[in-house]
């Protein structure tokens, strides 16, 4: 009966394993984890290899009363994942409780798949990948809430907080502003993971990419002024990549345009590209129909007389 039992357990679990590989290759585009997953579903073959024949031989598929009890209809990554890290768990721990044969290492993975969850499962609750209109609040155009409220209505999916403030003004701001969007806090990974935001932008100066996700557990994206640094941070593991300014910016005056070359140059990368600077509804299109798929908007939109119709002038205006 034990025989039959771990052969059901280490095949639930590396099945669990495979899955959530799949998903850090294909939905988070992230190789560190990919590596990570692999690692220890090749971990839990070296710890099946010495009795693999005898549970192979013990099998009963076609009289397993448990054929056909798996429960479907998962549609979301999130969901997919969150059933598979659990699969994972429990089958490990029926490795252990069936301990024998040096069994209980089994633990050392059970625990280490606790921790990548922690890390893995709030990026595919609130992915990046289908923001299209990301707008940055800026308080010098008005109340940031007011700001964030009128720009989701009008179709942002993502908006960031970029503001120089204390740090209890700056969570209580972010805390606020936590709603139907993405909310994504500048520089600042400690505040978004104080807030629960979804993640954190970083610069050249800030944190490194790797640090800031395991301060905050969320979604990561890294500026680039240059193809290099584009793929210096899709190397270093970013969820998405500013690429800018495309255009000369009135947010940021000091910094010049980059043109329209670089962003072609970094859309071929296999990440999710937000092009910013100097984005106006007059231009989003022309941008759309070289492939841009997201733009990050500041004063185009808080800036303008009515936020709402001019997120949705931009929005409606990109694939």
């Amino acid at each position: 009966m034990l025989d039959r039992l771990l052969d059901a357990s280490f095949n639930r679990a590396r099945e669990a394993l495979r899955v959530l590989e799949d998903l850090a290759r294909f939905e988070l585009d992230d190789p560190a984890a990919q590596r990570e997953l692999k690692s220890m579903r090749h971990a839990l073959s070296l710890l099946e290899r010495p009795i693999a024949a005898r549970l192979l031989a013990a099998r009963e598929s076609v009289r397993d009363v448990g054929r056909g009890s798996d429960v479907g209809g998962r549609r979301s990554a999130a969901e997919v994942a969150a059933a598979n890290f659990k699969r994972g768990q429990e089958a490990l721990r029926s490795i252990e409780e069936a301990g024998r044969d040096g069994l209980s290492s089994a633990s050392r993975l059970r625990y280490a798949l606790y921790v990548l969850e922690q890390k893995l499962l709030p990026r595919f609750r609130r992915s990046f990948r289908d923001v299209r209109l990301y707008v940055i609040l800026d308080s010098r155009f008005g109340r940031l809430e007011k700001q964030a409220a009128e720009a989701v209505a009008g179709g942002a999916d993502a908006l960031q907080l970029r503001e120089e403030a204390d740090d209890r003004v700056l969570l209580r701001l972010a805390k606020a502003l936590k709603g139907d969007a993405l909310l994504i806090v500048n520089d600042r990974a400690d505040i978004a993971a104080a807030a629960g935001a979804d993640g954190v932008h970083v610069g050249a100066h800030d944190l490194p990419v790797a640090e800031a996700r395991r301060i905050c557990g969320g979604i990561v994206g890294a500026t680039s002024h240059s193809l290099r640094e584009a793929k210096a941070a899709v190397s270093a593991g970013a969820d998405y990549i500013s690429c800018g300014p495309v255009f000369a910016s009135t947010t940021k005056p000091g910094l010049a345009a980059r043109g329209l070359a670089y962003l072609d140059r970094a859309l071929t990368l296999a990440i999710p590209v937000v092009c910013i600077g100097g984005i106006t509804p007059s231009n989003v299109a022309s941008l759309s129909r070289r492939g841009v798929t997201c733009v990050a908007v500041c004063a185009a939109v808080v800036g303008a007389r009515n936020v709402r119709a001019a997120a949705r002038a931009i929005r409606r205006q990109l694939r």
